[in-house]
């Protein structure tokens, strides 16, 4: 659920106030569906509940009944920050969509800190490939185990000399200047036709 709420938490901040069927319609084109875990349908639900914990404030339309956008509250700027420095700097082997959702908002960290995270990810992928072997070690020595759940521990080590390679080189390219991040000019803004479509207050599809 924590990668969830970043998502949903992270992508009102960029466009709000914004109508929870526009933010539905964002999240598609960056195919959440595949990698984030999240069902199209919840992102409703989704929103609603943050609403209710106090991390995102409703906006009724008056002329407009029924049509609700949203918006950060101060919880809600404390709380996007909290679980995307969260994400960052700690690693988990068995849900790689934390990273995905990370770097879908890294930008709005400054770039001294995003390298300290990096380096603490190198350094803690580097402890969990030495301590790999032991693992393995009491799989294979305990009787109750059976012999083939070693996979898991394998499957879960090579993603993890996979992130490894690529947090090097992604700490590499960040020190070289790579990409914009907090306080720095942007390096990318959409053309002006992509966005158009937030000043709008579309019709939802009928069910």
């Amino acid at each position: 659920m924590s990668t969830t709420r970043l998502l949903l938490l992270g992508v009102v901040r960029i466009f709000q106030p914004a109508y929870g069927y526009q933010l539905r319609r964002e999240l598609l084109t960056w195919n959440v569906q595949d990698w984030a875990n999240i069902n199209p349908g919840s992102i409703y639900t989704g929103l609603r509940t943050l609403a209710k914990h106090g991390y995102l404030q409703e906006l009724d339309e008056g002329d407009r009944p029924g049509r609700t956008s949203y918006k950060l509250t101060t919880d809600g700027e404390t709380e996007y920050f909290s679980l995307l420095r969260q994400m960052l700097w700690n690693v988990d082997g068995f849900r790689p969509d934390r990273m995905m959702v990370t770097l879908s908002f890294l930008w709005s960290l400054q770039r001294d800190e995003v390298l300290a995270a990096l380096e603490a990810r190198i350094a803690q992928l580097e402890q969990r490939q030495k301590a790999e072997p032991f693992a393995e070690r009491q799989v294979l020595e305990d009787p109750g185990t059976p012999n083939h759940i070693i996979e898991m521990f394998r499957i879960t080590a090579a993603r993890d000399r996979g992130e490894l390679e690529w947090t090097r080189s992604f700490r590499e390219r960040v020190q070289a200047g790579d990409y914009s991040f907090g306080g720095e000019p942007p390096d990318w803004a959409p053309y002006p036709g992509m966005i158009t479509h937030w000043g709008e207050i579309p019709t939802p599809p009928a069910d």
